[in-house]
């Protein structure tokens, strides 16, 4: 009996061991910054430019609903493309070459560009 009860006992235990070893598996997806080629393929209309390494969007309505207020220049648009692998540093899609670009007093993830009589509001676009 006694060899029955210690028998039955590592085998339970076996199994409660075996039951905690379970191995769980966590989904290692890094998110990123959206780069021009997917900002493009996603809408190939969008206004966008890259600057510092980032992309950044004009077009979006919450922004045009916030006060702001222009704070230094920090550079103008350098270069034109029309397909997303010729973005780099200083590059836009539609705005045109010379375009003054400023940062903002209240946020550092949104900029202003001026050209002609034309003033847009940009967002820094994030990880997604």
């Amino acid at each position: 009996m006694k060899k029955k009860s210690c028998l039955l006992f590592v085998v339970l235990f076996s199994l409660f061991l075996v039951g905690c070893n379970e191995t769980v598996t966590v989904d290692t997806h890094e998110s990123k910054k959206p780069d021009a080629a997917e900002v493009l393929r996603l809408d190939n209309q969008a206004d966008i430019f890259q600057w510092e390494g980032n992309i950044l969007e004009t077009n979006i309505e919450w922004i045009d609903e916030l006060e702001l207020n222009e704070d230094k220049y920090i550079g103008e648009i350098q270069f034109n493309a029309t397909k997303a692998d010729g973005f780099k540093n200083g590059t836009a899609n539609l705005l045109p070459i010379g375009t003054k670009i400023y940062s903002l007093k209240e946020r550092d993830d949104i900029f202003i560009v001026k050209y002609e009589n034309v003033v847009k509001r940009y967002l820094v676009l994030s990880e997604g």
